[in-house]
């Protein structure tokens, strides 16, 4: 059975400026520029083949993410918003998220990608410590951050802003200073990512090498502890555990994903998880960029067991304040099989979580309690079958 709830779109921009030092994400520096009009029949193909498979759906989101969306074009942005509102049924309140870097954008950009459609900024300041955003392998310096938030403030009713925190050589006391002074640029929305060292990257290379010392346990602990408390003293509580914002000022586009919604992706590397009349469907795109531009796109095309979306479904779901509900899994699920969590829950396990006091449970669902989001990945694997 097909759902009929919204349908959300993922949009990869796969170009940067420069790769930063921890980036494992499908993105590249291009060694000349990129052909507009290519990039936007490519989406436009890439929009009317998704569309083949979602058939008429309502359209809750668009998020262009990357790389660093914010280099495109506003042509192209405003092009691929025109397709999708032509593929799909657009809501009302249609929520078109674009991840912009600073040092990208000034005013007048910003407006333009307004007047291209975009509705909600998602700036990736990252730290406002000058050395840690040069040890980042970031290009903008702290003044660009503050010029973009502050014209983004102008532009832009809907405003979020990334940062990265837990990183080498910090300390809480430099973390807490650094926060207060990004609040006062902060829109409605603030993601803090506790950074992770990826293999294969200079990060990576730098921490085995001992130029870069990571954080201990303690002291990351402290740090994330420190971040709940302060974003939510300041009127954003987390509602994930790296996403904080004013009630209403959730991105809309991941809560749905994190909720179980349907998504497609387009653009090189994007995936998707569907949700067609034979079952569950997973989609992804060739990371190449010049392949994928080559055309005309065609993603991979995976039949996803009900068992491993449903799995996949609770892992996002732990991640968020509001928990596993029963009710929206069985909504999910149930024609497919699964009516029931409890199936893919360890009894055992969620008896020993409460006791601890790290997961609360009743009849609507569960949902990983303070004490217990320190524990988040631990606690996911205890608990799932």
């Amino acid at each position: 059975m097909r759902p009929e709830t919204a349908f959300h779109l993922y949009v990869h921009w796969p170009y940067c400026r420069s790769k930063c030092a921890y980036c494992d994400f499908a993105s590249v520096v291009p060694r000349r520029g990129w052909d507009a009009a290519a990039f936007v029949a490519a989406y436009r193909a890439d929009i009317a083949a998704l569309r083949g498979l979602t058939g008429a759906r309502p359209l809750g989101s668009i998020f262009f993410g990357g790389g660093t969306p914010s280099l495109a074009e506003p042509g192209i942005v405003g092009a691929v918003v025109e397709a999708a509102m032509q593929a799909w049924e657009p809501a009302a309140d249609l929520e078109v998220t674009l991840e912009a870097n600073p040092g990208t954008v000034d005013r007048k950009a910003l407006i333009a990608l307004r007047d291209a459609g975009v509705n909600r900024l998602s700036v990736g300041a990252q730290s406002f410590d000058p050395a840690a955003l040069a040890a980042l392998g970031r290009t903008h310096s702290v003044d660009e951050t503050k010029h973009a938030l502050t014209w983004a403030h102008d532009v832009f009713d809907r405003l979020s802003m990334d940062l990265i925190a837990a990183r080498p050589g910090q300390d809480a006391s430099a973390w807490a200073a650094e926060l207060a002074e990004s609040l006062d640029f902060a829109g409605e929305h603030v993601s803090v990512y506790q950074l992770t060292v990826e293999d294969g990257t200079p990060l990576a290379a730098a921490v085995a090498a001992g130029r870069a010392r990571m954080p201990d346990e303690e002291t990351a602990a402290e740090i994330f502890e420190l971040t709940r408390r302060v974003l939510a003293e300041s009127g954003r509580p987390a509602y994930e555990i790296s996403n904080f914002a004013r009630p209403g000022g959730e991105c809309r586009h991941n809560l749905a994903v994190w909720r179980g919604a349907d998504y497609g992706g387009v653009g090189p590397a994007a995936h998707g998880r569907l949700t067609l009349e034979e079952g569950f469907l997973a989609t992804r795109h060739q990371p190449d960029a010049t392949d994928w531009l080559a055309g005309p796109p065609a993603p991979e095309r995976t039949p996803l067991p009900a068992v491993e979306r449903a799995r996949e479904h609770l892992m996002m779901s732990l991640r968020l304040t509001e928990g596993v509900s029963f009710a929206r899994f069985a909504e999910l699920f149930a024609a497919h099989g699964l009516p029931d969590a409890a199936e893919l829950l360890d009894a055992e396990a969620l008896a020993e979580a409460a006791g601890l006091g790290l997961i609360g449970q009743d009849e609507q669902g569960i949902r990983v309690g303070e004490a217990g989001t320190l524990l988040l990945n631990a606690l996911t694997a205890r608990v799932l079958r």
